[in-house]
């Protein structure tokens, strides 16, 4: 999905509870990409090791230097994990991008 702040600001108007989880983890992962530029570090030379936690922890890391980093979405009360590639443009799911047969 491509970063767009006013599809951010539509999802979010539903309110949380009305969102399904691929919504909610959308919201998430754009706004983390949000605060970089809101903070107005410069992506491709920063690096990010971030972590959220509650009953849908995120995980966010990128090297210093690179284009893409990796973001890793766990449900502990499920055991299910989904890996998700961002750049600052957006993010895609891992396992649409890289198939493994």
């Amino acid at each position: 999905m491509k970063y767009n702040e006013l599809e951010i600001k539509k999802m979010m108007k539903k309110g949380s509870d009305n969102l399904s989880v691929d919504e909610l983890i959308s919201i998430d992962i754009l706004n983390f990409i949000r605060t970089v530029y809101l903070n107005k570090q410069e992506f491709y030379s920063a690096r990010f090791d971030t972590q959220y936690f509650g009953d849908r922890e995120m995980m966010f890391k990128k090297e210093a230097n690179c284009l893409i980093g990796h973001c890793r979405v766990s449900f502990k009360d499920e055991g299910k994990v989904i890996d998700y590639l961002f750049t600052e443009n957006g993010y895609e799911l891992l396992s649409e991008i890289y198939k493994t047969e």
